[in-house]
């Protein structure tokens, strides 16, 4: 059974500064940061809101974060799906292998890599 995507949740972008993304993504393209999303040391990095749908994770840097299995989270897209529990059915019954994590105050995050390596995250839409 396929994953139910229901739309595009975000993409994560890396830069060198702060400054970059606050000058590009915020005045430059006039790009709202998310408010319940606030800058951390820890994280180095800035959510941006698109409207009421979407956003786009500026991270700051070289240091790339991890799921707890140690796979690396750099650049990647997310997509929406209906049912993340679905989506996890689906992954187990093909056999592919994905690390999971819940962010504070979000929820489940799916990470799994297509055919080609790229590193896809599937989120609660």
């Amino acid at each position: 059974m396929a994953i139910k995507i229901v739309g595009l949740q975000h993409a994560n972008i890396r830069l060198q500064t702060q400054e970059q993304a606050q000058d590009f993504y915020g005045r430059i393209l006039g790009l709202e940061r998310d408010p319940g999303m606030p800058w951390s040391e820890e994280r180095r990095l800035i959510w941006w809101n698109l409207g009421k749908n979407g956003q786009l994770h500026t991270p700051i840097g070289e240091r790339v974060n991890s799921t707890p299995s140690g796979r690396p989270i750099g650049s990647h897209f997310a997509l929406a799906v209906a049912d993340v529990q679905e989506a996890k059915r689906t992954l187990d019954a093909e056999g592919i292998q994905y690390d999971e994590q819940t962010l504070p105050g979000r929820g489940l995050q799916l990470f799994v890599n297509d055919p080609a390596g790229n590193l896809v995250e599937l989120f609660q839409g």
